[in-house]
């Protein structure tokens, strides 16, 4: 099978890259010119090209120059931003100018498949009734792009990813290693996380054994800071103290944070909007989902995390 990728050089996009080539795959990565490709460096026998997004012509021109794919999954998108209208102008125009383009273009075929990667919070928290975010907004804008596309589609709202390459729960593992958690939701906060290799593969399975499905991906345990730290805790073989840090001081420090980011046009790392988005519960029942749709989870918890301080040891990150 031919399996074409956006957002390829990225933290979920180089474990699909990864989980495609040992499916055996014949497996195409689409990088932006200039990106970091660092996540692929130790990942061989894909193809790589680089495609301009900035009109259907120039996605349908790059894209003519692949045989018919199987399967294309759209990971390419914008996950940390301050406005609804960078939001929007990545995860959703630039998902509407692929999508055309690909019809476009050679690549696609009657039979291909087309995975979009959302996110869970296009849904939203337990009892929001729908997204907290203006991420979520854009992610739910853009699925429904998706799904008046015409194309055989597939839509996945992982939960949160975790494992190597990424490094999100760098800082958090560093306070564990001082012998400190820090505690700053409620400590009956209900998690949930997947780990990048599970993601890509049922990713890639669902997307060729299912179609016009919305599949929600998740590990299907629900997880409480307890349950975090005493994993965190045996992976470094460490004890820890909690560290209470009351939610109204974590907001007061990152409305702040939030300002200077503004001020100097920086990325921010963790903003106002997503602490408030994510400390939120996450413990959706798919159970009935999981009836048509079952996922294979092959890695737990505490194995992931290993895989992931490994990773950050190796890579001196901690």
């Amino acid at each position: 099978m031919k399996v074409l990728i956006t957002g390829a050089n990225g933290f979920l996009g180089s474990h699909i890259v990864e989980k495609a080539l040992s499916k055996n795959h014949d497996t195409t990565a689409i990088i932006r010119e200039g990106s970091d490709i660092s996540n692929l460096a130790e990942i061989d026998g894909y193809q790589r090209i680089s495609l301009n997004y900035s009109s259907v012509d120039s996605i349908t021109n790059g894209l003519n120059e692949l045989p018919e794919q199987d399967l294309i999954i759209h990971n390419a998108g914008l996950v940390k931003s301050y406005t609804l209208e960078k939001y929007l102008k990545v995860n959703v125009e630039l998902t509407a100018r692929l999508i055309q383009g690909i019809k476009e273009s050679s690549a696609a075929g009657l039979n291909t498949k087309f995975a979009y990667i959302s996110s869970l919070a296009a849904k939203g928290p337990v009892g929001n009734g729908g997204p907290a975010s203006n991420y979520g907004i854009s992610k739910l804008k853009a699925e429904e792009v998706v799904t008046n596309s015409g194309l055989n589609w597939m839509i996945f709202r992982p939960t949160g990813i975790y494992g190597a390459r990424d490094v999100q729960f760098v800082p958090l593992i560093k306070a564990v290693k001082l012998g400190l958690y820090p505690l700053m939701t409620s400590p009956k906060h209900q998690m949930t996380l997947i780990n990048a290799a599970d993601v890509a593969e049922n990713v890639i399975d669902c997307s060729f054994s299912h179609n016009r499905q919305i599949v929600h991906l998740e590990d299907g345990s629900v997880y409480e800071h307890k349950d975090l730290k005493r994993i965190l805790e045996k992976v470094l073989d460490k004890k820890s103290l909690n560290l209470k840090v009351s939610p109204p001081i974590v907001k007061a420090v990152l409305y702040l944070s939030d300002i200077i980011d503004r001020t100097f046009d920086r990325t921010p790392k963790l903003s106002l909007e997503h602490y408030s988005e994510i400390s939120q519960d996450w413990d959706h029942d798919f159970s009935e989902e999981r009836k048509s749709i079952p996922l294979t989870i092959n890695i737990p918890l505490a194995d992931g995390f290993q895989e992931a301080y490994d990773y950050y040891h190796q890579n001196d990150l901690i």
